[in-house]
């Protein structure tokens, strides 16, 4: 999840496109990036997963995420694009890997298998006709902004929306 500052700006972009566009479920959602695609476990065993996840945040080091203007899948999502993704992409790998070998997760609960890094601000309830308006308007828009990545969450739905359940701390220089 970007710092406060960022992420109001995140907020405002899709505002802008859920007022404009018709795309209201990323409004809906944190700002953030996905490393993990949601998955469920029973209750009695979220508290388990914190401490092997403690573990790993322990072991990583923070590092700078650069966002660089807009991009797009397919014809229905729109996105804040990272510049260079690679260290996101080497952390997600790395806690794929972790989440599989020492938390016992099949690797068909842990997607996706291949990340590309962004931040989502036109959902997949953006209608075709409307995915070409809101890109017509945004493929040439600026955004630029960086900030250190030194957390990760982990998010818990309540069956309306997403709330962060517990932050975990990259190392400080531990390496």
């Amino acid at each position: 999840m970007p710092p406060e500052p960022l992420a109001q700006k995140v907020k405002e972009v899709q505002n802008d496109i859920a007022n404009n566009y018709g795309s209201k479920e990323a409004y809906k959602r944190p700002a953030h990036f996905t490393l993990i695609a949601p998955f469920k476990i029973p209750e009695k065993r979220e508290e388990g997963i914190i401490p092997p996840l403690k573990a790993f945040a322990d072991q990583q080091r923070p590092f700078t995420i650069q966002l660089n203007n807009f991009n797009h899948f397919d014809k229905r999502v729109i996105y804040i694009d990272v510049e260079d993704p690679t260290k996101m992409q080497q952390l997600q790998k790395k806690l794929r890997n972790h989440m599989i070998r020492q938390m016992d997760f099949s690797d068909q609960d842990v997607r996706p298998k291949e990340l590309t890094p962004h931040m989502t601000v036109a959902f997949r309830d953006l209608s075709a006709e409307n995915f070409q308006k809101a890109w017509k308007a945004y493929q040439h828009r600026t955004f630029s902004s960086s900030f250190t990545a030194n957390t990760f969450h982990l998010l818990k739905h309540d069956n309306k929306q997403w709330h962060p359940f517990f932050e975990f701390n990259l190392a400080k220089g531990k390496h």
